[in-house]
């Protein structure tokens, strides 16, 4: 199968990873616990019609050569790793069908899921796997697409979707036009030696930018002096993040990292926006604060009381251009989620406060340059800052802005989308969000040796979304109660004051 590159995919043979993308391909060499995979679990009103699902496929893997490229490591010892055509691409190993014994429940389709997401995928072959899934209740079916995390983010993913899938039902599924010439294959030193110019031309750019970055401390002294100033600070911010004593949690204990048990829970996109409009927060605030009650359900559940649990909050860092850009542009920030607060509208302030604090301070971009710095030196490197983030890393809460109307897939209407992001050694807890049209789906990756019940989270989530409208219903967001509190107090010590000394009676 040779296509020609889809136009937002410039992607050919020789081209190198990006260190942050190097970051998660050596994950597993380093910390064979640790397994890099991202997922999404398509909700289909109906089995798609095979031939039309097929060709949907196929159009995808046409427009994202990156699924027909495999892993090749440099020769050079600090040299990162390049994709390279495989010669022996096969879309039947790829694109797999699996019958439920009929009717499966949704728990089924969950339990389906999570064992796959917890498989290792071959590392010889492109990263992914797509898993077409019938024998659902009521004549429903679902399609399972998961991938290794080097070859994207979740910002990335939606350039799959808008491939992948169509606008109505009826949608004729076109082909994209195919090249008679094929790519020219190349020798392994060949290769080699591709990689090897690449990575001297990395080198040449890091120091071009960096004699610009000199000029340009030259021509404006005291704006640079301001920039290397925050720098440091956002440095030492992350450094305290990386160095804090780690808060103990059983259930991070008990992790392991190799299983993984999933569940998913769809939200009303309306209904939060009104919330977080409600309380002048961002919908990102909201969630973690939902999510920060749910743990904190769920640690009540198990026994345990805490008082504060870190979350690590990644940060889209692409550029509009970017949209359809492969590869992996996430910084990430750290919130301390505080469990123990047992108001909601509390816990709203509080997670602001640090939310607004990093993105003013652009904390996520520091993330980023770490994970390539560790890039240079992967096992060593990454077998470091493995040990150091366990235990202070208990659980990933990522969210992703999905595509905004309804879409079908090979004649099958998708309902809902479902993301899943990693858990790690440590990190027990993932979740994932994702709009889509009106509603929002998030989707829950629990490592079962710690936490082997997702539905029960996945249920405290929705009762905190409750708790939280109970609470915000009949009164104004918090900022703006201190303000009429303020304004209260002021006109009765006006009232005071005007009356003799003695309040106006109401």
């Amino acid at each position: 199968m040779v296509a020609t590159p889809h136009s937002h995919y410039p992607l050919q043979s020789g081209s190198r990873m990006l260190p942050t993308d190097a970051f998660f391909w050596y994950a597993e060499s380093a910390a064979p616990q640790v397994r890099p995979l991202v997922a999404g679990l398509f909700m289909l009103d109906c089995a798609p019609d095979r031939r039309r699902f097929r060709a949907s496929i196929e159009r995808l893997v046409a427009c994202v050569p990156r699924l027909q490229q495999r892993v090749v490591n440099s020769s050079w010892p600090l040299g990162l790793p390049g994709w390279q055509d495989d010669p022996n691409f096969d879309l039947d190993y790829h694109l797999r069908s699996v019958m439920l014994p009929e009717p499966a429940t949704e728990r089924q389709l969950f339990d389906f899921a999570g064992a796959v997401f917890a498989t290792p995928l071959d590392h010889l072959r492109p990263l992914w796997e797509g898993y077409l899934i019938e024998g659902l209740r009521g004549g429903a079916a679902a399609y399972f697409l998961k991938l290794h995390h080097s070859v994207m983010d979740g910002g990335g993913a939606l350039a799959l979707f808008d491939a992948m899938t169509q606008a109505r039902r009826s949608d004729p599924i076109r082909p994209l036009r195919r090249t008679r010439a094929r790519r020219k294959s190349i020798s392994m030193p060949e290769q080699a030696a591709v990689l090897a110019r690449e990575s001297v031309q990395g080198a040449l750019t890091a120091v071009s930018g960096a004699a610009e970055a000199v000029m340009q401390a030259l021509r404006d002294p005291s704006a640079t002096l301001a920039e290397l100033a925050a720098t440091v600070g956002r440095v030492r911010t992350m450094f305290n993040d990386i160095t804090a004593p780690p808060i103990s949690d059983p259930l991070a204990a008990r992790c392991t990292g190799i299983g993984r048990r999933v569940d998913g829970v769809t939200l009303s996109l309306a209904r939060l926006r009104r919330l977080k409009e409600a309380l002048g927060i961002s919908l990102n605030d909201l969630v973690l604060t939902a999510v920060t009650g749910a743990v904190a359900r769920y640690h009540e559940h198990r026994g345990l009381f805490l008082e504060e649990v870190n979350c690590i909050v990644p940060m889209n860092l692409r550029q509009d251009h970017e949209r359809h850009a492969l590869g992996n542009r996430v910084g990430a920030f750290s919130v301390r989620l505080p469990v123990g607060e047992p108001d909601a509208l509390r816990r709203v302030e509080r997670i602001h406060q640090q939310t607004r604090s990093a993105k003013s301070n652009r904390q996520g971009g520091t993330y980023k340059t770490l994970l390539q710095a560790v890039a240079i030196v992967p096992n060593v490197g990454f077998r470091a800052l493995a040990r150091q983030a366990a235990g202070r890393v208990h659980l990933i809460c990522s969210n992703v802005p999905g595509p905004p109307t309804q879409r079908y897939l090979g004649g099958a209407k998708i309902e809902a989308v479902y993301p899943f992001a990693p858990v790690m050694l440590g990190t027990p807890l993932s979740i994932a969000l994702v709009s889509y049209g009106d509603s929002y789906a998030v989707g829950i990756d629990t490592d079962p040796a710690a936490i082997p019940d997702p539905e029960r989270l996945r249920r405290y989530l929705e009762e905190e979304i409750n708790d939280i409208e109970r609470q915000v219903a009949p009164r104004p967001h918090p900022r703006r109660r201190v303000a009429e509190a303020t304004a209260e107090t002021t006109a009765a010590a006006e009232s005071t004051h005007a009356n003799g000394g003695a309040p106006l009676q109401m």
